[in-house]
């Protein structure tokens, strides 16, 4: 099949990149110019795993192109994927995606044969029906039905993991004006995923709840598992662990994102349970399950400064190890982690940060308070607690009778994943997050 992608950057590039890899010819635009050039030299311009090895099986079927005009007519359904940032309120903004569909206009009238207009960005429900579809037949003088096609077709990623969260999807989500623009785009996924995954064909509205409240279910077994282990940490002998092992084994429950350690983060889970509250309000409900899971999101990076400044006062050294999001991602974005780092700046403590990917954007973030580290030995040195955050391999190796050279006698270890419970740590307070502790001798 002959697609284009608008919008190259870390989603758009990667679902450009699989589909050409599989075999179907690709058209990509994006208004930013470096990138074209960088990806007409067989350059890769974005950091995501796997994405330049992926490439490599792509750039014979993948044409970067320089304008709407000439994406749309090499191509018989055209994705969109740019980004749809919150308002103040949380709703998402249309305004990019708007943009596009008004570029895409002119070639979408001039074309002879039926063409499908796909939205993978993430957008409010009722979108399609109110916005686009009214948008696209009044700037082409065509029928949405009949003369093209609009489908809504969010993918299900998260950043580290993109390319392979994309061809071994459990679900394709697939909104569709009209059932050959359904079908056609089912085809497409069909083609590419190396699983066989449940095709979701459905209404357009449908598709756009069915995205934005997966999200926010995915959210809820988070701070569910993030507030069971608070409970936990107050039981001696408890052990999140233990239990969440046990309740995800029920299947009604099942055990993906039930682990407590910390909190969701990035670009995509807290603005989504912000939008779902908005859109629930703006049809005379209320989310009120949502509100309760970002105030358990919300509320871990306080638990953790409790438990340091229950340990040590300020100016003592804090050593925090893992500042992205999750692992495999440089993104800080609603990071647990920089927040946490936040507090203890302003409180006067002496931080120390180290992280492989992320200590350029937390300097953006952070400035010049905060101490930056390459070495992990030097970010440790002197320091009274250390604190693992994000889950990255480098920290479940450590050599922990090294490190008790290098901190304070009896430092204290905040270990939010449990990454050195079967190490030895004697020499430190040992305080893993989610597992009750005895403080009776």
């Amino acid at each position: 099949m002959n697609i284009s992608v608008i919008g190259l950057g870390k989603l758009g590039l990667c679902t450009a990149a699989c589909f050409a890899s599989a075999g179907h010819q690709v058209y990509g635009y994006d208004l930013n110019d470096f990138f074209r050039r960088e990806l007409k030299a067989r350059r890769n311009p974005i950091d995501e795993t796997g994405l330049s090895e992926l490439l490599e099986s792509a750039w014979n079927n993948l044409n970067i192109v320089d304008t709407y005009d000439a994406a749309v007519h090499a191509s018989d359904a055209t994705l969109i994927i740019v980004p749809t940032p919150s308002l103040p309120d949380g709703r998402f903004t249309n305004d990019y995606l708007i943009k596009v569909l008004e570029g895409l206009a002119p070639a979408l009238s001039a074309k002879g044969t039926f063409h499908i207009v796909d939205v993978v960005s993430t957008v409010m429900p009722g979108s399609c029906d109110t916005i686009f579809r009214p948008l696209l037949e009044q700037a082409t003088g065509k029928k949405c039905g009949s003369d093209f096609g609009l489908v809504y077709n969010p993918e299900f990623i998260a950043l580290g993991s993109v390319i392979r969260n994309f061809l071994n999807p459990d679900m394709v989500l697939i909104g569709a004006s009209d059932e050959q623009s359904g079908a056609l785009i089912r085809d497409l996924y069909a083609s590419t995923c190396k699983t066989s995954p449940m095709m979701a064909v459905m209404s357009l509205v449908n598709a756009e709840i069915t995205k934005i409240s997966l999200n926010c279910y995915v959210t809820m077994k988070i701070s569910y598992a993030n507030g069971l282990a608070a409970i936990c940490e107050q039981v001696p002998g408890a052990d999140i662990d233990v239990i969440t092992a046990a309740i995800g084994a029920d299947t009604r429950v099942g055990n993906k994102c039930l682990k407590g350690g910390l909190g969701f983060g990035g670009p995509c889970f807290p603005r989504d349970n912000i939008a779902f509250q908005a859109f629930a309000e703006e049809f005379g409900s209320e989310a009120l399950l949502g509100k309760a899971v970002v105030a358990v999101n919300n509320s871990i990076p306080r638990r953790i400064f409790d438990k340091i400044v229950a340990h040590c006062t300020a100016p003592a050294k804090i050593a925090l190890l893992g500042l992205s999001y999750k692992a495999d991602t440089h993104i800080i974005e609603e990071s647990h982690s920089i927040m946490l780092a936040q507090l203890l700046q302003n409180t006067g403590f002496t931080v120390a940060l180290h992280d492989p990917k992320s200590l350029e954007p937390a300097k953006k973030q952070l400035g010049d308070a905060v101490e930056y580290d390459d070495s992990i030995d030097k970010c440790l040195k002197g320091a009274a607690v250390v604190a693992l955050l994000t889950d990255w391999p480098e920290y479940r190796n450590l050599d922990w009778e090294h490190i008790a050279a290098l901190t304070k006698p009896g430092a204290l270890v905040v270990d939010s994943w449990r990454a050195a419970a079967e190490k030895n740590l004697s020499a430190f307070t040992y305080m893993p997050l989610g597992v009750g502790i005895s403080t009776k001798e």
